[in-house]
């Protein structure tokens, strides 16, 4: 709360969404959303990607301000929530408040930005009629999105873009090519991101999701009660594909032991994507040369119509298998080199070492006692206590006494049948609006108000307010901004017609 005891920030978590962040929290994309309720508050999701290869929400975030000091509680509120636990990489915009306070907080965590966010600028920042008229976006492309090139690679086909183009002097791109290390994949491409950063359309689909949330007209409740529909509805998609994957059973294209390990363990998602590596090691792949290094297996591995080579180092006895494309470390899935050297050496399964946990079939079986978030060892050990001793009783009130356990959960099935059979016209005389409010949001009306409705926030993107209750379309400009434009505008006024100054 601020100063008045009015809201100005808040993070929810519930506990479906922390255990899912025990299961895929490796890797985090925190993206801003404007105008999402009536008091423009600025809505940030955090979300991460299940082993379906969806996008799944660990928690959603509001604050009132865009400064510093918001977004390091917003952060560290978030960790303490999730038990503690950083990810292994996060994911933002180029907010450079934001990115203060990632340094700030996050101690361990690989920081990158958004390559979407950033290439989505482009026509805007060049100029669309380069975009539209040239080449440009299509060669830059190649080298901006391209995950096998190293960096050296990188910075040459850049320079050669840029002076084809005769852009060497643009100073946005020269700032991004300065901070290419936060954006770039050939600069982290042995972080695991899990597809995050390389899919396009991730944050498009995320904002796609929250579109029914974000209305600047709702309320805090309305806002809250849509979020947790938005979120039963991934739910449902999540249990929908989970049941498809324990019915389904994939054919195989090849007589490769490996691929038929690989559908019995990867979720079907991912086999899909694991099987088109398989095909391609089986059917694209050779070998340029084939050596031994002080014990390691080295293979020259080259695909068809492809220049590029890749090498593969395979150890006998640890089968531990590395590739010069590093596509596991990225990805968490074995490339198709990686699979033509298991191929030669006649492995008839994957190593373990090589199927990641979260993007099995059992990735959300895993067992979870999450106490990291209690304060004290004391209140750990009382919970501890309290879950074992529930456990036996229930243990010993079953066992032995097998129609008293029945006939209590009838009685609890009549309970239930019972409330269903109660008819309007029961309730219509008991009810008002704050008991519906009661019942909807699962909690009773406080005797004192401790914490005021939040304040109109005035961020970059909430739009100006002119004092009459409603708020314009557009969002605050910075001072720099506005004196670009006034330079940019032409002196005289000109007749739409003649084209000739108008004097008057």
């Amino acid at each position: 709360m601020d100063e008045d005891d009015c809201l100005c920030r808040a993070l929810w978590a519930d506990p479906i969404c922390r255990r899912n962040y025990t299961v895929f929290g490796d890797m985090l994309s925190f993206d801003t959303t404007y105008q999402s309720n009536r008091y423009n508050m600025v809505f940030g999701p955090f979300t991460g990607v299940d082993h379906h290869k969806k996008c799944v929400t660990f928690a959603a975030g509001f604050i009132a301000k865009e400064d510093v000091a918001s977004f390091e509680w917003l952060f560290r509120t978030f960790v303490k929530a999730m038990g503690g636990r950083e990810p292994n990489c996060l994911i933002t915009d180029q907010d450079p408040a934001m990115k203060i306070a990632v340094n700030s907080v996050f101690q361990q965590c690989e920081h990158k930005f958004c390559m979407w966010h950033i290439m989505k600028k482009l026509p805007d920042k060049v100029g669309r009629n380069i975009i539209q008229d040239t080449e440009f976006l299509k060669e830059l492309s190649k080298c901006v999105w391209n995950l096998e090139i190293e960096a050296p690679e990188f910075e040459e086909k850049w320079n050669n873009v840029l002076v084809e183009f005769k852009l060497q002097d643009h100073d946005w791109l020269n700032l991004m090519f300065e901070m290419r290390a936060m954006w770039i994949p050939a600069y982290f491409r042995d972080v695991f991101m899990g597809g995050i950063m390389r899919t396009t359309s991730r944050s498009e689909s995320e904002n796609n999701f929250f579109t029914s949330v974000v209305n600047p007209h709702v309320s805090l409740v309305e806002f809250f009660m849509r979020y947790e529909t938005a979120l039963d509805a991934q739910r449902h998609c999540q249990a929908e594909n989970d049941n498809e994957s324990q019915e389904k059973f994939p054919q195989c294209k090849t007589e490769l032991l490996i691929e038929r390990h690989g559908s019995e363990v990867y979720i079907v998602s991912v086999f899909y994507e694991f099987q088109d590596e398989v095909h391609s090691a089986f059917y694209c792949c050779g070998v340029d040369e084939l050596r031994k290094e002080d014990g390691i297996d080295v293979a020259i591995v080259t695909e068809a119509n492809r220049r590029r080579t890749f090498k593969v180092l395979f150890e006998c006895f640890s089968h531990d298998t590395t590739c010069s494309c590093k596509k596991f470390y990225r990805i968490g899935i074995p490339c198709r080199h990686m699979i033509w050297m298991w191929k030669a050496k006649n492995l008839k399964s994957i190593p373990k070492q090589y199927i990641l946990d979260r993007w099995t079939i059992n990735a959300t079986q895993k067992p979870v006692l999450d106490i990291s978030c209690l304060d004290t060892e004391d209140d750990r050990r009382v919970v501890i206590n309290e879950m074992w001793s529930e456990i036996f009783s229930c243990v010993s009130l079953v066992k032995g006494h097998e129609e008293d356990f029945i006939k209590n959960i009838r009685e609890f099935k009549n309970k239930i049948e019972a409330t269903k059979n109660v008819t309007l016209e029961d309730t219509q005389n008991v009810r008002s609006s704050e008991h519906d409010i009661e019942m909807l949001i699962g909690y009773s009306i406080p005797d004192e108000i401790l914490v005021q409705p939040p304040k109109v926030s005035k961020n970059k993107g909430t739009g100006v307010h002119d004092g009459s209750g409603t708020s314009g379309s557009k969002r605050l400009k910075g001072a720099k901004e506005i004196a670009v434009e006034q330079s940019k505008k032409k002196t005289k006024r000109k007749c739409s017609g003649c084209g000739r100054a108008n004097i008057s």
